[in-house]
């Protein structure tokens, strides 16, 4: 099997999500994921409270621009799934160009939020936030995954 990176696991894992959480448990869940991620950025990355006063407000803007991007892609991509044996090679090549687009911005957005984490944070503690990031995104992946793996409740 051919190993996933983890970008793509991550357009998958949000691609199916609603279908995986229940409709009267979505705000739940999704409150207990944004307070594990707020836990796990504080924690590895060591933020102080005054850190945290500045830090947190940049980052927010930071994931709210990012999963705009994100929705924009996802259903860009669940369209073109849905219909490609009915678009023109055309239309075909519009939704893969528009694809490098979106991950063009997603870069770009990477970038301009870089600049902002250094001037609030210490370049230790940036690299710390993009490590804790990372573990933010395979700890979720993990109890999703072991979430499916449990018998649906009735």
């Amino acid at each position: 099997m051919k190993k996933l990176n983890l970008s793509t696991l991550l357009l998958i894992l949000f691609v199916t999500l609603p279908f995986l959480v229940k409709a009267q448990n979505f705000n739940q869940r999704k409150a207990d994921i944004d307070a594990l991620k707020v836990s796990i950025i504080t924690t590895k990355v060591g933020l102080t409270t005054e850190e945290g006063k500045v830090f947190w407000p940049i980052y927010n803007e930071y994931d709210a621009e990012k999963q705009r991007l994100l929705k924009e892609r996802r259903q860009k991509i669940v369209m073109a799934r849905m219909n490609a044996d009915n678009l023109s090679d055309k239309e075909l090549e519009d939704v893969i160009l528009n694809d490098f687009s979106v991950k063009q911005r997603e870069l770009d957005l990477e970038r301009k939020y870089y600049d902002k984490f250094k001037k609030v944070l210490s370049m230790k503690k940036v690299a710390k936030f993009y490590m804790a990031e990372e573990q933010f995104k395979r700890e979720l992946i993990k109890r999703l995954r072991s979430q499916s793996q449990q018998p649906p409740e009735n």
